[in-house]
């Protein structure tokens, strides 16, 4: 089975992070769609009572078989990945020990830059921060942190409450669902892998709604569209959200498990209990179109820096 780091081995880069902040740094979409609940920067999905497919026939052996997926309840998550802003001014008033993470050029640095260079632990304190910043109840807890905050930490003995009212990272199926958008199709654009792209066009087209290997990495460090970009540089999906596909890797709550994908409709999933991985979901500005499909899968330790990888927060909707 595959991971990461077989994924992007030729790419030898050094850790990254993703940013939650709002389209433009102060809660604003450019681009809003009417029809969809705001606050603070997240968009409310309304999964309540709702179904969908997970996964693909014709993916990998890990998105098989195609399984029905319900929800309980509905969720806000965040219209973009954390940005290196959102990220210090959470993270460093929450923990006195927190360092910035080494961000650099030509990777990519600035406030609406996706935090990068995180591991699964850093986002989980950041989720944390968050919530008490809010006085929302903390979904993580934890026995001890390992390593700096912020800057490439682990966290011992870990357990979540999924109920409580504070941010979390999404389950894999709440980011699936989130970033099909309402479609059925492997890019949320309306297209399906299969012969896809052949043509410059089609890779224009891709390029309209994701940061990836074709307008980013395949330029070489020495061009300015080399690396990451800004949030919400790209189309949103229907739902609203930005870079749901590329930019950056997101780190989900669950631990992966290659044969996690059974028959039967499944209420709610979070994953396995345990694991050694983490999944990972979106694919990234290193990455081509197989890896931007929406049901994607790949994976990593939980304290493997990437330069590849961040995240975006969730909250389950009282």
């Amino acid at each position: 089975m595959r991971s990461i780091h077989g994924i992007i081995a030729a790419f030898a880069l050094v850790a990254a992070f993703s940013s939650c902040d709002s389209s433009d740094g102060n809660g604003n979409d450019p681009n809003p769609v009417p029809t969809l609940q705001r606050s603070g920067g997240m968009v409310l999905v309304e999964a309540k009572g709702k179904s969908f497919q997970m996964g693909s026939a014709d993916g990998n052996a890990d998105e098989q078989p195609v399984r029905a997926v319900s929800f309980s309840r509905s969720y806000w998550i965040d219209t973009t990945e954390v940005t290196q802003g959102e990220y210090e001014r959470i993270m460093r008033a929450e923990y006195a020990a927190y360092s910035t993470p080494d961000w650099t050029e030509p990777y990519g640095v600035g406030s609406r830059i996706p935090a990068y260079l995180v591991e699964w632990g850093d986002a989980v304190l950041y989720c944390n921060a968050r919530s008490k910043a809010e006085g929302l109840a903390p979904v993580y807890a934890y026995a001890s942190i390992l390593g700096t905050p912020g800057n490439g930490c682990a966290l011992e003995g870990v357990t979540a409450d999924l109920s409580k009212s504070g941010y979390r990272l999404p389950t894999e199926a709440e980011w699936e669902y989130a970033c099909r958008g309402g479609v059925n199709f492997d890019f949320f654009w309306g297209k399906n892998a299969a012969g896809y792209p052949l043509s410059s066009g089609d890779s224009t087209e891709i390029g309209a709604h994701a940061v990836w290997a074709g307008n980013s990495w395949n330029f070489g460090s020495d061009d300015a569209r080399f690396g990451f970009a800004a949030a919400a540089s790209r189309t949103a999906n229907a739902f609203g959200l930005y870079d749901m596909v590329g930019n950056a890797w997101e780190w989900c709550h669950d631990w992966y498990d290659a044969t996690y994908y059974g028959t039967g409709v499944i209420a709610d999933p979070e994953g396995p209990a345990s694991g050694d991985w983490h999944t990972l979901r979106g694919g990234s500005w290193g990455n081509e179109a197989p890896h931007l499909r929406a049901t994607n899968r790949e994976f990593s330790t939980p304290d493997y820096l990437y330069n590849f990888i961040g995240f975006r927060a969730v909250r389950t909707a009282q």
